[in-house]
């Protein structure tokens, strides 16, 4: 029977990787206990859908003091044409957020990319990735802090592009 002999060098290659993970993992858990969750009212006004109302939430995590990323996702209800003919959507992103100077009213910059997907799948319905550029404002409250943005996006369908334009509003835990 042959006996399995470890060569040191792939040993102390995976050894080091293991140390050099739990590093990152260690300053990725400080990050994420530094992390940020919000709440908020989303109206969208849709190239191809008209106006619609919803509910969105965001989980950031500071980059450093300037820098954020952040991850979020809504759903909007079209449903001003009644039940029958409602369309729903669903938009997740992943955003930089770049804060610019301020005390009493902080603005900030966001950009990324996302989706516009509709679940019921109606065929005529227009899906696709996205792009975002917005601007946005937050007003410090004792504990929390509210948020207002208003955060355009280009939405790149199968046979066409169109635009999204939400306006947002909500509080940050």
């Amino acid at each position: 029977m042959l006996a399995m002999r470890m060569r040191p060098a792939p040993f102390l290659s995976t050894l080091l990787m293991l140390l050099l993970l739990g590093g990152v993992s260690q300053q990725t858990h400080a990050q994420l206990a530094d992390s940020r969750f919000g709440l908020g009212f989303n109206s969208l006004l849709s190239a191809d859908n008209g106006f619609g109302m919803g509910f969105r939430g965001r989980l950031s995590t500071p980059i450093n003091a300037d820098l954020s990323f952040a991850l979020d996702a809504g759903i909007t209800g079209f449903i001003l044409g009644g039940r029958d003919d409602a369309t729903w959507i669903i938009d997740p992103q992943a955003s930089i957020i770049v804060t610019l100077p301020g005390v009493e009213k902080a603005p900030y910059l966001l950009t990324g990319i996302g989706g516009y997907l509709d679940p019921t799948d109606n065929g005529d319905a227009l899906t696709g990735p996205t792009v975002h550029l917005g601007v946005g404002w937050e007003k410090p409250l004792r504990e929390s802090v509210l948020f207002y943005e208003l955060n355009p996006a280009l939405i790149i369908g199968e046979k066409k592009v169109s635009a999204a334009i939400p306006f947002r509003i909500g509080v940050i835990f």
